[in-house]
């Protein structure tokens, strides 16, 4: 009905009022900045009823912004419409809380149409709004940026321009859901973009295990890393005389490591191992020797500690730091972080001194260390894993397209 209102003032000769352009730009999930390109030329803001909830009323900020490409077409190439903002003011940027506009793709812009008397305040003003109806746009792309203006490319929900089916690729035997993609610290609307539930601070409760939380860590390579206070006690032994299934045993090797300062130095290395059956003939503990399974260490992070990466980065330190920022959408969580540059107060964060450290090899091996996890002891939350897995397990996302059997 407000609609057809609208549309009979625009057929006379003198609409008695003149257009005008509302954006309301989502900056973070249902979060809206409100602005416009101005109407009077003093640049006060206006209001105008909310179209959800007619009794809020949004306040729009006039700041130096230009809009053009917007049309409707039943055929032919979909419109890609241009929102140019000028951050002359730091009104735009202040709004969103970022310069890092990236962030805003795949984010709506929603274009609302009006004639200055039905604003709020102003002799038209109804509820509901009289308007056009309102275009709900997506951001595409940041299509420039100086430091002027960003201008903003958007694009039609209906645009299917580049779109291939299926609409993710198949490879096999390699996971194409995106690693912790549906963890349980994100949003339901985040979650939707992988399948992989795994959660971001590895923690797991099998079910068969009354439903008891451990830590289950494992890195890109299909080992399991391990909490270093665990094994810190073992001496050296490269052919023991008997081993016993899921016991830790120690080996060194001679490695080049690269220090903090720039330097290198050749030192001994303890690398840990884990049985996979009890013998009287376990043999030479190796990579080769099915009887044992290479583990990683891992400490709890300490400002001031140097940490060492080397020649092998199979090598290098492993760490858990909680995460400290408030913002952050892991804040509180512990992480799990591998050294890939020496430093000594370099805190874990994503850069060129660290990376996640619990990352995942993309098969089903790397399911099975996780989902699969069998505790050494049930009744312990501290626990490590046996060295085999339960294969029984389920996967809660179902496995995945051209997998093997999990087993």
């Amino acid at each position: 009905m407000t609609e057809k209102i609208i549309i009979k003032d625009l057929q006379k000769l003198d609409p008695g009022s003149e257009l005008v352009q509302l954006f309301e730009i989502e900056y973070a999930k249902n979060s809206y900045i409100y602005v416009m390109s101005g109407v009077d030329s003093d640049l006060t803001s206006v209001q105008m009823r909310d179209f959800t909830d007619n009794s809020t009323i949004r306040t729009y900020t006039a700041i130096p912004m230009k809009a053009d490409g917007f049309e409707t077409k039943n055929d032919g190439a979909q419109p890609k419409p241009n929102v140019s903002i000028a951050n002359a003011t730091t009104a735009f940027s202040g709004g969103i809380g970022t310069t890092e506009y990236d962030s805003l793709v795949g984010l709506k812009v929603i274009r609302r149409l009006t004639l200055k008397k039905y604003l709020y305040g102003e002799s038209g003003d109804a509820s509901p709004p009289v308007e056009f109806p309102r275009q709900v746009w997506y951001i595409d792309r940041i299509k420039s940026r100086t430091k002027i203006q960003v201008t903003l490319e958007l694009a039609s929900p209906f645009d299917l321009s580049g779109i291939q089916l299926p609409g993710r690729s198949i490879v096999a035997n390699r996971c194409p859901f995106m690693y912790q993609g549906a963890s349980d610290h994100l949003d339901e609307y985040q979650k939707a973009q992988s399948g992989c539930t795994w959660n971001v601070d590895n923690k797991y409760k099998p079910v068969k295990n009354g439903g008891t939380e451990y830590s289950v860590y494992a890195n890109v390579d299909d080992e399991y890393i391990i909490p270093a206070s665990v094994v810190s006690s073992l001496t050296a032994d490269s052919t023991p005389s008997s081993i016993t299934i899921d016991a830790y045993y120690r080996t060194n090797t001679t490695a080049l490591r690269f220090n903090a300062n720039g330097t290198t130095t050749s030192t001994t290395k303890a690398l840990y191992w884990q049985a996979t059956e009890t013998t009287s003939s376990p043999g030479t503990i190796s990579v080769s020797n099915s009887k044992f399974k290479p583990v990683r260490t891992y400490t709890t992070y300490s400002h001031g500690t140097e940490y060492f990466t080397y020649s092998d980065d199979r090598y290098n330190d492993y760490v858990i730091f909680t995460d400290n920022v408030s913002s952050s959408p892991t804040y509180n969580k512990v992480l799990m972080w591998k050294a890939v540059k020496p430093n000594e107060s370099t805190k874990p964060d994503f850069g060129i001194y660290w990376s996640r450290g619990d990352t995942c090899s993309k098969s089903l091996d790397g399911c099975k260390l996780r989902f699969g996890f069998i505790p050494k002891d049930a009744s312990n939350t501290s626990t490590t894993g046996k060295s085999s897995t339960d294969t029984s397990a389920e996967l809660p996302f179902g496995g995945f397209p051209a997998a093997k059997a999990f087993s």
